[in-house]
């Protein structure tokens, strides 16, 4: 009813095809008439159609309007908004509202339309004549009568047999369904990195990113620089309050040493943290801009194939990953380690007995932090791939809230329903990883007990060997070692998975770039000078993958021609233009402009000479003026003469600003 059948059978996987996001990979026409298709389905009593014929040829409107809103929706209230004055004119038609400037201005019924004001002059085109037949010969068990796929309500009395009701023909599952099904997805799977980081791949880019080797070595030299200095100033303290006369003890250079070391380990800390922070920083713009400049330049297919969430999720979570968590990170992870090379050494020269206890617990330590890096690496990786689904939904539902209102509390039941799905697989991810960090950490726990007791028993059977000072000290620096290789494991596990962030963004920024190396350069200002136009057995696809969807087409336009190209919906008239702007690289041929293979012009020059009205406009937020003249070029007068040739002076002249009113998306 809503002339679908051929589309369909066009289509990868038939009805099981995945359209992508907002059908990026269906016509204008298509999409229009999907959506009536759903409205049909909704079986609502009143159906407002805002102009879905518009977007399709004579013909096709015709069958619609025969098949669909006579026929289908024959018993329903239809209000249908349409310029096509043949449907106005039609004997069918109840009433007709002519609006004008947001108001009705006449109401009239059909008996009436011979004083009807006409809403615009004769076509320019004669009426085209409905075909007889459908371009495919459907199967008998899909055809079914119009009666058949009426729903009764209070509205419509029609009695029927629900056993008949079926819209698509059962068949046995066959064994090459799952293939078959695959054929039609359009959205590819979001890749999940494995194993350990890459040192060559990720590490290496990003410590190159924050400076490279001098900022490595600046960071490390005032993280353990600040560490001895803490070290020394806690020895000078003890060896100076150890002394029991009273003129060391109120000695002004023992002070003034003190003092000194203290200066000193503030400074170190400073440099320390302005390094540290400042290099992080630095490296995440870097792959920040690096990511950014990539993807402005990647095909159109990169995004046909990865959904806006999925793009957002790196700009987002993984962007803030690089600004604020690695950073963070690094610090403490350089800290812990230089505290606890300090901390050791200290206490193996204290006393050299705890090295049978120090020794087997690096051993147990790192056994168990290898084994817990493991899983929690792998878990953060799933939250992350999780994340953009999700993401990528509330996107839709933003954009589609007035269809999913519109379409009553089932339909929004049922949005909120996959929702709660989307977020119940992202938190799945999360409590996983919450569980793994809590074994961990009993474990740990339960260690640094054992330790903690081995520790106090050690300073109580060497009390005779050592001061009271020394004991002190002995025992501040063992009973934290625990504690250190504990924080150490747990920095250590959160920079591993931190610096999956910035494998996530080398990735785009190693995206495959639009546009073949240029062979041949032409001057922007002498090019195109006729603008000629030549198709020379060219083939076009919009994936590698994908079959053609121009196959050898050879056609030659002149100089000053106005050409029209004909086609039913899905016939390939877009993708002339997707292959003439270099969308994508041509399969086989050549478009030649003025003689020159476009295969040999800069992008930026190509589409420069090139100017598009694409099926659906994109305005972006601004004034007007910027949007019809975003390099300043024109003067006021001229652009108000190119708005008076598509009739809107009046409506621009009609708000205060004029050329400088906000034109929103």
């Amino acid at each position: 009813a809503c002339a679908l059948a051929s589309d369909l059978a066009a289509l990868p996987a038939g009805d099981r095809t995945e359209i992508g996001q907002k059908g990026l990979n269906l016509s204008g026409g298509q999409k229009a008439r999907v959506g009536l298709a759903r409205a049909c389905y909704s079986d609502a009593d009143v159906f407002l159609l805002d102009s879905p014929l518009a977007a399709v040829d004579a013909i096709v409107s015709n069958e619609i309007f025969t098949k669909c809103i006579l026929g289908l929706l024959r018993h329903k209230a239809v209000l249908l908004v349409t310029h096509n004055q043949d449907i106005i004119a039609s004997p069918y038609v109840d009433r007709v509202f002519q609006v004008q400037d947001g108001q009705v201005i006449e109401a009239i019924r059909p008996d009436d339309l011979g004083n009807f004001k006409r809403l615009a002059t004769e076509p320019l085109v004669a009426p085209l004549k409905a075909r007889t037949t459908d371009v495919l010969d459907l199967d008998s068990s899909i055809t079914r009568t119009f009666d058949e796929l009426v729903t009764p309500t209070a509205s419509t009395p029609y009695s029927f047999d629900p056993s008949e009701m079926r819209f698509t023909p059962t068949a046995p599952t066959s064994a090459n369904e799952a293939s078959f099904e695959e054929t039609g997805n359009l959205t590819t799977a979001e890749t999940r990195a494995k194993g350990r980081v890459s040192s060559k791949h990720v590490l290496g880019p990003y410590l190159q990113s924050m400076g490279g080797a001098a900022a490595v070595f600046i960071v490390l030299t005032s993280t353990f620089g600040l560490h001895l200095l803490q070290l020394a100033s806690d020895f000078w303290l003890t060896q100076w309050t150890s002394h029991s006369d009273v003129v060391t003890l109120t000695s002004p250079t023992s002070f003034l040493v003190y003092l000194a070391l203290a200066l000193a380990s503030f400074v170190f800390m400073v440099i320390h943290t302005v390094s540290t922070f400042g290099y992080g920083f630095r490296g995440a713009q870097v792959l920040f801009t690096n990511m950014f400049h990539r993807l402005l330049r990647a095909p159109m297919c990169f995004f046909d194939t990865n959904p806006i969430g999925r793009v957002l999720n790196r700009f987002a979570s993984d962007v803030m990953a690089c600004d604020m968590q690695i950073p963070f990170a690094i610090g403490y992870l350089l800290f812990s380690i230089s505290n606890i090379v300090v901390t050791l050494c200290t206490t193996l020269f204290l006393s050299q007995w705890l090295a049978l206890l120090i020794l087997p617990l690096l051993v147990i330590y790192i056994r168990i932090g290898a084994y817990f890096l493991a899983p929690v690496r792998e878990v953060e990786r799933i939250q992350m791939v999780t994340r953009s689904p999700l993401l990528s939904f509330v996107t839709e539902g933003i954009h589609g809230s007035v269809t999913i209102r519109a379409f009553g509390p089932a339909y929004t039941r049922w949005f909120v329903r996959t929702q709660d799905r989307q977020i119940e697989q992202s938190c799945a991810a999360q409590f996983a990883l919450a569980a793994v960090d809590q074994w961990f950490a009993v474990r740990i726990q339960f260690i640094s007990i054992s330790v903690v007791g081995f520790i106090l028993v050690a300073v109580v059977l060497l009390h005779d060997s050592l001061g009271p000072g020394l004991a002190g000290l002995l025992l501040f620096y063992g009973l934290s070692i625990p504690r250190m290789l504990a924080t150490l494991v747990t920095v250590w596990a959160s920079i591993e998975t931190a610096l999956l962030s910035p494998e996530r963004l080398i990735e785009y920024a190693n995206v495959d770039q639009e546009g073949l190396p240029v062979t041949s350069v032409v001057s922007p200002s002498a090019w195109p000078s006729t603008g000629r136009l030549v198709f020379d057995h060219v083939s076009f696809r919009y994936k590698p993958t994908d079959p053609l969807v121009l196959k050898n087409v050879s056609f030659s336009i002149a100089d000053g021609e106005k050409i029209g190209v004909v086609g039913r919906t899905g016939a390939g008239k877009s993708s002339l233009i997707m292959a003439l702007f270099r969308m994508n690289e041509v399969a086989s041929g050549r478009i030649c402009i003025d003689g020159i293979d476009i295969a040999t012009v800069s992008l930026a020059t190509l589409r420069g000479a090139l100017a598009i009205i694409p099926q659906n406009p994109v305005l972006f937020r601004g004034t007007l003026r910027n949007y019809l003249d975003p390099f300043d070029a024109f003067s006021d007068a001229q652009l108000w003469a190119v708005l008076a040739k598509v009739q809107l002076t009046d409506r621009v002249s009609s708000h205060q600003a004029k050329l400088d009113g906000p034109v929103d998306e």
